[in-house]
């Protein structure tokens, strides 16, 4: 049974020798065959040649593919799923934030449960600033509330059965987000906790204005919820203008009136402050709408080579 094991890169040069020792240590005793994706997501650093002394010293059978510029994770994961060839497909960092002493565990899961997807479920987050654990579980619930769906601990580290593999590289968007649409196909799946541990070596890459950037398009992409709110806002708007003109036509009918300038600069400020937001989550939709009917590729692949024994390595694929 040959398994692909799927990691995306971004300059992690200074841990990548170490996760793959951790890697080949960790199944050495499997009954599996593997061969693995590395998917250089135009790393600045010298990950490439990294990969490449990977490709001749390495085990387990290498198909390397880099991009021409940094396209994203999302990208790499996707360019690294299409180049699959095994009948299940393990999708890691390659930071050891993702054990890969979990992968022989996933792989039981999957063939004694009889299930498509088996995820990787973080009992914990990991050691971070009071500020980003608040803004991720904001971000969850307001992920959750808006799509209906609960990815509450839920990280990349996935196996996706060749069926599941086949469903997501066919979905035809080109903004996509892993977590989300795994669980938007609907196979059934399993858990598997993990506590993720420090990285090996390096920093995250994922700052305050990307995880926003992320939080954003997620959010749009999966749900219609925004835009409703904004109708929802509008509606208060109508009866609480019906409920002010009625008592300022009563006031009148009694022949006094209040002078009212506060209120009108009040109805002012907040209409048009409504007005505009509106406005600008029309325009956040409108912008993916645009990205999408450009239709331009995912990614775009620069260059790609395979380890000496990846020829070799038998195409499965479930009946």
């Amino acid at each position: 049974m040959l398994i692909s094991l799927v990691v995306p890169i971004y300059n992690e040069q200074s841990g990548l020798t170490g996760f793959w020792q951790n890697l080949e240590n960790c199944l050495a005793d499997s009954d599996c065959q593997y061969e693995a994706v590395l998917v250089d997501d135009g790393s600045t650093d010298s990950s490439w040649e990294a990969i490449n002394r990977l490709t001749i010293d390495s085990v387990i059978p290498i198909k390397a593919i880099r991009f021409s510029r940094n396209f994203g994770k999302e990208a790499a994961i996707l360019a690294g799923l299409r180049a699959a060839r095994g009948q299940a497909a393990v999708v890691m960092d390659a930071d050891l934030q993702h054990p890969p002493s979990l992968i022989p565990q996933m792989i039981e899961n999957w063939q004694n449960g009889k299930t498509k997807v088996v995820e990787a479920v973080k009992r914990k987050r990991q050691d971070e600033s009071t500020l980003r654990r608040l803004g991720a579980t904001l971000y969850y619930r307001l992920f959750n509330l808006s799509s209906g769906m609960k990815l509450d601990g839920a990280s990349d580290f996935k196996l996706l059965d060749r069926a599941a593999i086949d469903q997501y590289t066919a979905l035809p968007e080109v903004g996509r987000y892993f977590r989300g649409l795994t669980t938007w196909l609907g196979f059934e799946s399993i858990a598997v906790e993990f506590d993720p541990p420090s990285r090996n070596a390096g920093e995250s890459h994922w700052g305050a204005g990307h995880l926003l950037r992320l939080a954003r398009s997620t959010i749009i992409s999966f749900s219609s919820l925004p835009l409703r709110i904004v109708t929802w806002f509008g509606f208060a708007g109508i009866v609480f203008s019906l409920g002010l003109t009625i008592q300022t036509l009563w006031y009148k009918w009694q022949g006094y009136a209040e002078a009212g300038f506060p209120t009108v600069i009040l109805l002012i400020l907040v209409m048009g402050s409504m007005i505009l937001l509106g406005l600008g989550l029309i325009g956040e939709y409108i912008a993916e709408i645009y990205r999408e009917v450009k239709r331009r590729p995912v990614y775009i692949i620069a260059q790609s080579l395979s380890s000496p024994q990846e020829t070799n390595v038998t195409d499965k694929k479930p009946g």
